[in-house]
C-alpha cells in the first residue's frame, strides 16, 4: 500500500503520462475492456465488481478520443493550486461530504485565491474510491455518467498549463483525490501548508472464491446440527452478469470456532 504523499504523485505523474503520451495511454485503458461486462460491471480480478452507469462504451469512447489526438505540453506543478486542492480534500473527506462545495460554503476560487492569482480558467475535478494513480486518471477520463465528459475536457485541454494534486481518506469512499487546473496561476510568496495524511492508501475491497462473471451476490446462511455439532452453511445466489442466477453452497466453520 503506498502513501498519500506517493498518492498524489502518482496521480499528477499519470496526468502528465496521459498528455504527453495519449497513445500510450490510450494502450493501457485498452487493457481493461475485458474487465466490463455486459451489464456495465466492472470485473478486476480479485476485487468486488464495480457498477457503472455507461460500461464499455465509455472507455471505448475515451479510447478512440485518445487515439485521435496528438501529445499535449505537460501540466506544471504549483504548489497553491495544490494544497487548495489538498486542503478541500482535507475539508471533506472526513464529514463524507462530496461535491465542490467545502464545509463552511468554500467555493472552488475561494479555495485557489487564497494561495495565488489566476487568469483566463481554472477547473476542478474529484474522485472518489480509487486507490492509484492511474484509476484516478483513468476514471476522470472516461468520465462516465457524465455526458458532456467535463473532467476528460480539462485532462486533455492544450490551454491549460498548471496543476495541483491533492488526496486524503474520505469517511464514504475510503479516498478523494482533487485536481485543479488552471491557464496561468502564480503562487504566492506565503503559502500557508496543508498536512497530508500519513495513513496508508487502502486497497481495493478483496474477494475471495467470487463465482466468475457474477455481479452481485446475495446469501442465506443457517445453522444444521451434524453428528451432535453445529455446522454452518452458506447457500449463496449469484446474479451473473448476463442476468441469470447461479445457486452454489458451502460449509462454512462449525459454530464456535
Amino acid at each position: 500500500m503506498s502513501t498519500f504523499q506517493e498518492f498524489i504523485q502518482e496521480i499528477y505523474d499519470e496526468i502528465n503520462q496521459l498528455r504527453e503520451n495519449p497513445k500510450y495511454f490510450a494502450k493501457k485503458i485498452e487493457q481493461e475492456f475485458d474487465n466490463y461486462k455486459t451489464n456495465n460491471a466492472r470485473h478486476r480480478p480479485g476485487t468486488v465488481p464495480v457498477l457503472t452507469r455507461e460500461g464499455l462504451k465509455a472507455v471505448k469512447e475515451a479510447h478512440e478520443e485518445l487515439e485521435n489526438i496528438e501529445s499535449l505540453p505537460p501540466l506544471q506543478w504549483s504548489e497553491g493550486l495544490s494544497i487548495a486542492a489538498l486542503s478541500h480534500c482535507n475539508d471533506t473527506g472526513p464529514l463524507g461530504i462530496v461535491g465542490h462545495i467545502g464545509s463552511k460554503e468554500t467555493t472552488l476560487q475561494q479555495r485557489i485565491e487564497r494561495n495565488g492569482k489566476w487568469s483566463e480558467s481554472i477547473a476542478e475535478a474529484l474522485d472518489y474510491g480509487s486507490v492509484s494513480g492511474f484509476e484516478v486518471v483513468m476514471s476522470l477520463l472516461v468520465d462516465d455518467g457524465l455526458t458532456t465528459r467535463p473532467h476528460r475536457k480539462a485532462l486533455l485541454n492544450p490551454n491549460y498549463s498548471k496543476v495541483g494534486v491533492g488526496a486524503s481518506p474520505h469517511s464514504e469512499f475510503k479516498t478523494v483525490a482533487c485536481v485543479l487546473f488552471a491557464v496561468s496561476y502564480d503562487d504566492n510568496d506565503d503559502i500557508e501548508p496543508e498536512s497530508i495524511s500519513e495513513s496508508k492508501v487502502p486497497s481495493n475491497p478483496e474477494v475471495s472464491n467470487w463465482l466468475d462473471g457474477a455481479v452481485k451476490l446475495t446469501c442465506e446462511v443457517r445453522v444444521e446440527t451434524e453428528n451432535g455439532v453445529s455446522v454452518r452453511k452458506a447457500k449463496k445466489y449469484w446474479e451473473m452478469h448476463d442476468g441469470t442466477i447461479q445457486i452454489t453452497e458451502e460449509i462454512l466453520t462449525p459454530k464456535g470456532e
